[in-house]
């Protein structure tokens, strides 16, 4: 079976991502390298990025704890209504063709909140839901911490991507972007849960655009990460994504168990969405009206969602 296959089976065309070196001295010439790769894809690679593979090795191993849980047990955690917990596999269709499924399941956590904080019952924002300690033992601190080294190399790619937009370094690295903004989430992904068929079912996602600021993409070493450069193309050509040890990287194409985690970087909910100063002028003006994060997200998930839930199997 090929390595890199489309959702109908078939092998495809690989593409090479730019690879972006945090520790290069010269973040100009990093900034350059990914101004290419966000013009051209959307997508990079991280190296050397501050987090070991011996910890990335070991927060593997503790998705898969919980996800190795009896189902009876994983659903005690079901998400609530501010998507923090566990989301059971949805089986959605992927391609309307095939009928292939979507067999993934996923665990939400972000940032704790305690229930009196005004803001707690807020959309993408809230209280964790976790395992009983007893049941998973330091599985709770493992989650945190690693939430916590991705946001870490999040602010780093932040003050390249500035550099890169011609901003101060500093510029997404203020509180209410990425330095210490409350809206920062992470999902672990589990695909080809028990009842898929992994010589028949492609276990991925649909194809989606994220809606946050940015994406942190961890994953084991299946391939199954797919890109479409051209995404209003009557004709969509899909390129696969080769899995890159010690890397941090759309939908997901595979016909194996898989396993991956998302950091995604969101700005504060009441942090207002407008055009970049280095992005506009008066001969350029803003495409787009200003609008609340939180507005924002919450319309962009409703939409997503109805998408999924219309081709439900």
């Amino acid at each position: 079976m090929a390595d890199h296959l489309t959702a109908n089976g078939e092998e495809m065309g690989v593409y090479n991502l730019q690879c972006i070196d945090l520790s290069n001295p010269d973040i100009h010439e990093s900034a350059a390298l990914l101004r290419k790769a966000c013009m051209e894809s959307g997508i990079f690679y991280v190296i050397n990025h501050g987090i070991s593979q011996e910890f990335m090795d070991e927060t593997f191993a503790q998705f898969k704890r919980f996800f190795d849980l009896p189902i009876e047990e994983k659903m005690k955690l079901v998400w609530n209504k501010n998507l923090r917990g566990y989301r059971p596999p949805i089986q959605a269709v992927i391609d309307d063709k095939t009928k292939q499924k979507d067999f993934s399941e996923a665990f939400h956590i972000g940032v704790e909140v305690s229930e009196d904080d005004p803001n707690a019952h807020d959309f993408f924002y809230g209280p964790n839901l976790w395992p009983p300690a007893d049941l998973l033992p330091g599985w709770r601190k493992a989650m945190e911490k690693y939430h916590q080294e991705a946001t870490n190399v999040a602010r780093k790619i932040g003050r390249v991507i500035a550099v890169a937009l011609d901003l101060n370094e500093d510029f997404f690295v203020q509180p209410e972007l990425i330095g210490s903004a409350n809206a920062n989430y992470t999902n672990m992904f589990h695909y080809g849960v028990h009842g898929a068929n992994l010589l028949k079912d492609v276990v991925g996602t649909t194809p989606h655009c994220d809606l946050n600021l940015f994406t942190l993409l961890a994953t084991d070493d299946i391939w199954g990460l797919q890109i479409c450069r051209e995404k209003n193309a009557e004709s969509q050509v899909w390129e696969a994504i080769a899995p890159v040890k010690g890397s941090i990287l759309h939908r997901v194409v595979f016909n194996q168990e898989r396993y991956s985690t998302g950091t995604f970087i969101c700005p504060n909910h009441d942090y207002i969405i407008k055009c970049l100063p280095t992005c506009t002028s008066e001969e350029n003006p803003p495409k787009y009206p200003t609008m609340r994060t939180g507005q924002y997200i919450y319309n962009r998930f409703n939409q997503l969602s109805a998408s999924t839930v219309g081709k439900k199997a």
